[in-house]
């Protein structure tokens, strides 16, 4: 949750991001918004979030999230000051009301609400009905000296609780008022036979797995479903496996007839990365012919306590980043502001070590400047920067930006599967406008943002022979 550097462009960011999104794969967080100008109605289409949802930070009048009806907290945010994971984190906000009247159900984490100066109706929140996790706990702190806002009161037509003014901000319910024979999940009516299925999350229209407002498990074209359909089945006649027809991947709580092109079909799944003794090809994990390629972590930052951990890498499973921390030394924060070790400075020299590198599986941001850092021929071997996971700054997943590189040298790059191709303001950078990287990129959805590098007059009058 660090402050964003320039806070208009975050504003952006985020707005690009989320603009006609109707579901999250990960985390949804809103921090940082202080311009109380600002609009967030790109956030009305968000349906699921399969992480948590924070917002910190927030100065704007109305959070509105309309359709939000389940956080499913596959990953939560923790702070150090409590015990809690959370699903929903609301904190150091100066918002009137934050509306999610379809919030329904967050299936992990518990709810926390902290210190938020003018946050109204959070109180009124039947929160035991939102909550599914066992273990999960609803938190509201507020520490400041000044009276908490004087509220207006939910509408007369409102069963209990309410986000905020209006008939439509009424708390809706499908737990806490169910007959005893429905406690295992939600139901549609106070009858005994009014029992949504199992499978079902966040509540139903009627008893069938077809009735769900979401799913549990996965959703499968209509219907709720424990697993998506196998790739294979049995054969009893025969007795072998056989393709099967049906058959879908699990891509997060979705079954999907193809993988999206960034992630890769393992055993029935969309992965980001390849089990052990596994290796990528062709869009799946297939098992290693002998020895697999060395497969190393990609740690974020390089810098000189984590360089030697790359020696002899051939594929990279995350990200790669060389800053100016990597020549300058870098000082390591956790996230509760405590300081770990300090690194030492390194040479650019010491990123032969990447000489080896065939493939990254999610993006490379380069941003370090030094004097002897000139080209990319470190990575002269590299052959595929997959995408799987994105720079948030336009969405790269190459991205040079700022640095002292006079040229690339990616004399190997043949594909860059998904993200945008970002390369800007680099000085003393020539050539990089001349790569037809329309041939690279792969993905149509993403843009390659190729400007205010070196003029390329300039180049060739200093070398014109070079081409790149």
């Amino acid at each position: 949750m660090s402050v964003p550097s320039n806070r208009e462009y975050h504003y952006k960011n985020l707005r690009d991001r989320y603009t006609n999104c109707t579901y999250v794969d990960g985390n949804l967080e809103i921090t940082w918004i202080q311009n109380t100008s600002y609009d967030l109605g790109f956030l009305q289409h968000i349906r699921e979030v399969t992480g948590y949802v924070l917002i910190s930070h927030v100065d704007i009048p109305q959070v509105i999230l309309p359709r939000l009806q389940i956080i499913r907290g596959r990953t939560t945010f923790k702070l150090n000051k409590w015990e809690d994971e959370f699903g929903l984190f609301v904190s150091f906000s100066q918002m009137n009301t934050l509306e999610m009247p379809a919030l329904r159900d967050i299936l992990g984490g518990s709810a926390g609400i902290f210190n938020n100066y003018n946050l109204c109706h959070v109180k009124t929140i039947r929160w035991e009905e939102v909550l599914s996790d066992p273990k999960a706990n609803y938190r509201y702190t507020y520490n400041f000296t000044s009276p908490e806002r004087d509220c207006p009161p939910c509408h007369h037509s409102c069963e209990a609780g309410c986000w905020g003014e209006g008939a439509h901000n009424c708390q809706k319910f499908s737990k806490l008022n169910c007959s005893p024979q429905c406690s295992q999940g939600r139901c549609f009516g106070s009858k005994p036979r009014d029992c949504c299925h199992l499978f079902c999350a966040g509540g139903c229209t009627g008893p069938t797995q077809k009735d769900c407002l979401a799913c549990k498990n996965f959703y499968d074209d209509g219907v709720c479903k424990q697993e998506c359909p196998p790739m294979q089945r049995y054969n009893p006649t025969n007795y072998l496996w056989e393709p099967n027809p049906e058959g879908k991947y699990a891509y997060g709580a979705t079954c999907v007839r193809n993988c999206p092109e960034h992630l890769l079909k393992d055993n029935g799944a969309c992965v980001r990365t390849c089990p052990p003794n596994k290796m990528a090809q062709n869009g799946e994990c297939v098992p290693c012919n002998g020895a697999c390629p060395k497969t190393c972590q990609g740690e974020g930052i390089v810098h000189s306590g984590n360089i030697d951990k790359y020696k002899d890498c051939t594929i990279i499973e995350g990200s790669l980043e060389i800053l100016d921390q990597t020549f300058d030394g870098y000082q390591q924060v956790f996230s509760n502001f405590s300081f770990g070790p300090r690194y030492i400075k390194i040479h650019p020299d010491r990123l032969e070590v990447f000489s080896t590198l065939k493939e990254i599986s999610g993006f490379i941001n380069i941003q370090g400047y030094h004097p002897d850092f000139k080209n990319l021929s470190y990575f002269r071997n590299l052959e595929v920067v997959g995408g799987r996971q994105l720079k948030e700054n336009l969405f790269a997943s190459v991205y040079i930006v700022k640095t002292s590189l006079r040229s690339l040298e990616l004399k190997s790059l043949k594909r860059v599967n998904s993200g945008a191709i970002v390369i800007l303001e680099n000085d003393h950078l020539c050539y990089a406008q001349e790569i037809d990287w329309g041939k690279i990129k792969k993905s149509a959805d993403h843009e390659s943002v190729i400007m205010s590098n070196r003029n390329t007059t300039v180049c060739r009058k200093y070398n014109p022979f070079k081409l790149k």
